[in-house]
């Protein structure tokens, strides 16, 4: 069996090349170049700098040519293929392997299960994580998605920003709200809802707050302490702080990565996102 799953999932690369998981990366456009999400080619440090110096780089959903491409080739293995994609309320691109999978599926022996992971990040990313351990128990294929499945409304997705224009360019707050909360220095803390949409939170005011409100969130939710992610946009410190806070008070050991380009898109430098399995989301 295959775990796929595409670059929003935003795990750390040795996990795609030590575990062997499939992923399929989607696209940023920027001063007129077309790059892979997580390439070399644009390290995050000068991408982020760009934006803060004015560039407004643009995503591209995987379309059908290269999705198609992608599952033909990992169709040659003759293993099934469970592929955990971007939250459809974000994206289009789930939906055209899910089409896919159906074509493929009518003429293949080995089967294709596209799951939705009405997630974000490393939301998607404990989905992903948690398949792999199926897989390694030997579970199968349709074991893993039932259980996957039953699994999405319990991954939480919590985490605040810098600034919130790249929030308003992207339509998430609108422009009255995000004028105001600059004036106020609002931090919101938002999250990944039940349809896989972003969406406010709580509004906090500083910094600060905002990253103890996510530390907070996480003490009052947490259910499972075996995958905790921390996501960050060129703001390590912050992020290394908090996963020492949540290692000293609630004994978990999150994993700290930076934040994909095609996510960061969206949301800017100084996105700090915290993601773990929850009572609730």
């Amino acid at each position: 069996m295959i775990i796929s799953t595409d670059s929003t999932a935003n795990l750390p690369q040795e996990y795609y090349e030590k575990l062997n998981i499939r992923m399929i990366p989607m696209q940023i456009n920027l001063d007129d170049n077309t790059y892979n999400d997580l390439s070399a080619d644009l390290p995050v440090e000068e991408y982020y700098q760009k934006m803060r110096d004015g560039s407004t780089p643009t995503t591209s959903q995987i379309n059908e040519f290269r999705a198609r491409e992608y599952l033909e080739e990992l169709l040659k293995s003759g293993e099934d293929i469970l592929h955990i994609g971007f939250s459809s309320a974000l994206s289009g691109s789930t939906a055209t392997m899910k089409r896919l999978a159906d074509e493929y599926n009518e003429k293949n022996k080995n089967k294709i299960i596209v799951i939705d992971s009405l997630n974000a990040a490393s939301g998607e990313g404990l989905l992903v994580m948690k398949a792999y351990e199926l897989m390694q128990e030997g579970k199968s294929i349709d074991e893993i998605a039932e259980t996957i499945r039953a699994l999405i409304p319990y991954a939480c997705s919590y985490f605040t920003v810098e600034q919130l224009k790249y929030l308003v360019r992207g339509g998430r707050v609108s422009k009255v709200s995000g004028m105001l909360g600059s004036l106020l220095n609002i931090k919101p803390v938002l999250r990944v809802d039940e349809q896989g949409r972003l969406v406010s939170y709580r509004k906090i005011i500083s910094r600060r707050k905002a990253i103890s409100e996510l530390k907070k969130i996480c003490a009052e939710k947490i259910a499972d302490k075996k995958y905790v992610f921390i996501n960050h946009a060129v703001c390590l410190e912050d992020a290394e702080n908090l996963a020492k806070a949540l290692k000293e008070e609630l004994g978990v050991d999150p994993i700290v990565t930076d934040l994909t380009q095609v996510i960061g898109c969206h949301t800017g430098p100084g996105l700090l996102a915290l993601f773990f399995f929850g009572k609730e989301k």
